[in-house]
């Protein structure tokens, strides 16, 4: 039951952010809903990890390097539904062709970070805690995208 306490919370904040950053235009509001997002992401990770002190200390700088990267990549899919909102109602096929360009390289680069992050905790955690690091993530980041996803229309 704790856990599900714990998932509805992160599903609320997770649901509102993504409509809050479509009413805040400028990188500065964008930035700071990230880094909350971030923040309030990183309380719930550490709190599903049930990791001991030792394991804890271990975790803790590796999934920190690995949110700042996470950032980045969060930043490249803002831009991209920026772009992607500024085409929409003149999309061309080159302009959709880079997009999709762009996508396919954002979905490779995040598959990559969270490999590459699996590969090092599987150094200092069991592979039963990095395996459950790769859930939670998968599902919080499925969260995040949700409403993103549900709100920006097909193209034309």
């Amino acid at each position: 039951m704790k856990n599900f306490r714990i998932a509805l919370a992160v599903t609320a904040l997770l649901v509102a952010a993504p409509f809050a950053a479509e009413a805040q235009s400028s990188y500065d509001d964008s930035q700071q809903l990230i880094a909350q997002i971030q923040a309030d992401k990183r309380a719930v990770v550490l709190k599903a990890m049930a990791l001991d002190d030792a394991q804890l200390a271990a975790f803790t700088p590796l999934y920190d390097a690995y949110q700042a990267d996470r950032k980045k990549l969060t930043q490249r899919g803002v831009d991209l539904i920026n772009a992607y909102s500024s085409n929409y109602d003149s999309m061309t096929d080159d302009a959709a062709k880079g997009l999709m360009k762009d996508w396919f390289k954002l979905q490779d680069d995040e598959t990559a970070l969270v490999k590459g992050t699996a590969k090092k905790l599987d150094k200092v955690l069991p592979s039963t805690r990095v395996l459950r690091f790769v859930q939670i993530e998968n599902k919080l980041n499925t969260l995040l995208r949700l409403p993103g996803i549900q709100g920006i229309p097909l193209a034309k």
